[in-house]
């Protein structure tokens, strides 16, 4: 992961250049003290519209690459893994998704899904599988599904952000951004 520092000098002639900076390089800069209102303004809009609460402190940590929103990233990739763990079904034929789901593995997976999904590039850093099961004594098939519905639910978070951050800073929005303004703050756009 880079540091804050790298990060700061990376994007230091950001604003300089030719070519116009994405929405993730502008909130990147934005974040580490750039002064670009367009960017506060699409942050607060996008995460009125956003479909769960955590989806900014994602896109920041993954943009930005800021870990300070970590404890609250990792108690939401907590609660995705033991709803995802959770029973199937209704009435007496309720079954378990993950059969021996237990919060020491879940929490494990739940961190290292969220690590992939937010820092890509580090995948090959994360422990594997195999060596994460034989650490907790657990077969893998429970742990993985687990890691993989936390890192595709964190990816689909992030990836509905950034799309909803390049359309408001493009000033461009789609139906289903302006639908999902409307239900938010219960005004007509």
């Amino acid at each position: 992961m880079m540091g804050a520092a790298e990060l700061v000098a990376q994007l230091a002639g950001l604003y300089a250049r030719h070519e116009r900076p994405d929405a993730d390089q502008r909130t990147a800069a934005y974040w580490w003290g750039a002064r670009d209102e367009e960017v506060a303004w699409a942050l607060a809009i996008c995460k009125t519209v956003a479909p769960d609460p955590i989806a900014q402190r994602l896109y920041i940590a993954h943009a930005a690459q800021d870990p300070r929103h970590c404890r609250e990233v990792k108690d939401w990739g907590y609660r995705v893994a033991v709803e995802f763990a959770g029973s199937l079904g209704s009435g007496q034929r309720r079954r378990s998704q993950v059969e021996g789901y237990r919060p020491d593995w879940g929490h494990q997976a739940a961190r290292d899904g969220i690590a992939i999904a937010l820092w890509p590039h580090l995948r090959d850093e994360v422990p594997g599988i195999g060596r994460r099961c034989d650490a907790f004594g657990i077969g893998k098939q429970g742990f993985q599904r687990v890691r993989d519905e936390v890192q595709r639910q964190a990816c689909d978070l992030i990836a509905g952000f950034r799309l909803d951050m390049n359309e408001t800073l493009d000033e461009r929005f789609s139906r289903d951004f302006t639908r999902r303004w409307e239900l938010a703050t219960g005004k007509a756009w």
